[in-house]
């Protein structure tokens, strides 16, 4: 059992995929935070600034090397250092940068959130001293009930976050009807839901009441996931006016880049699945 996936143990290929798919997402992280200031007045020191273009070079870097296969897949390591180096930045941007902006801070939580799970899943316990999941994340005996509660966990948090986000851009939000503001409300409530009966199970956790909260996250994540998409086809299921509705192209990067992560929780929830049976 592997912690990136929930499924076998690790190969080679495994381990490359996911350095290319997480350093894709790193990536765009440090571009959301160059560009984005959500239409307020908030700026990034130019300290800041430099030090997130540096590190959005070297993932790319990183990214296409492994891409090409230029790289023995021992490399992860190195990744996980600049990971690391990329999470203690935005542990300073979150107190120093864009104070006052909670939409922006809130952004800044969410990156770091999901760079520390990068370190969980390779089990890279020893990079930082506070991961946010390991494989000691909970005293369990059964390693599969260990992951599998790992990520669905780590992924509520993420999913209710989400929604959070794309209602915090004041554009998406008043060019949608009321029947996608109440779902968008609804997943995030969801999903926090979630998170609230998996910290609330009893130890040790039995696969059976975890088997009955995953029916609910996986129908949960798969809802999203088609509203996600809704928003690129422009729907007239969620907009007010769909004919006429025309967002920022870097509005749309970032529902690509939330439809390429609930996609990979979809991919996830396929082994849970199995397993759980």
């Amino acid at each position: 059992m592997n912690f990136i996936n929930c499924g076998g143990n690790s190969s080679p290929e495994l381990l490359r995929k996911t350095v290319i798919f997480w350093s894709e997402n790193s990536y765009q992280h440090i571009s959301s935070l160059l560009k984005s200031t959500n239409g307020t007045t908030a700026v990034l020191q130019p300290f800041f600034r430099e030090q997130l273009k540096g590190f959005y070079e070297s993932f790319v870097a990183i990214n296409q090397a492994f891409k090409e296969k230029n790289m023995p897949n021992s490399s992860y390591v190195g990744f996980l250092r600049l990971n690391q180096g990329f999470i203690n930045l935005l542990e300073r941007i979150k107190f120093e940068g864009f104070s006052g902006y909670p939409v922006l801070q809130q952004s800044v939580f969410h990156y770091i959130y999901e760079q520390r799970y990068i370190n969980a899943v390779f089990g890279n316990k020893n990079m930082a001293g506070n991961v946010l999941i390991t494989a000691y994340f909970l005293p369990f005996l059964n390693q599969s009930i260990n992951c599998f509660y790992n990520q669905m966990y780590f992924w509520s948090i993420i999913g209710a976050m989400h929604p959070s986000l794309i209602m915090g851009n004041n554009a998406f939000y008043n060019a949608i009807n009321g029947y996608a503001k109440e779902l968008l409300t609804e997943i995030c409530n969801s999903f926090n839901r979630i998170n609230f009966e998996l910290s609330s199970l009893k130890k040790p956790i039995k696969k059976s009441a975890l088997a009955q909260i995953f029916e609910e996250f996986k129908y949960l994540n798969i809802t999203f996931l088609e509203f996600l998409k809704q928003i690129k086809q422009n729907s007239i299921k969620i907009f007010s006016s769909p004919s006429i509705t025309r967002l920022p192209s870097d509005f749309y990067k970032g529902v690509d880049h939330m439809i390429g992560e609930h996609t990979l929780v979809a991919e996830i929830n396929e082994n849970i699945e199995k397993m759980l049976k």
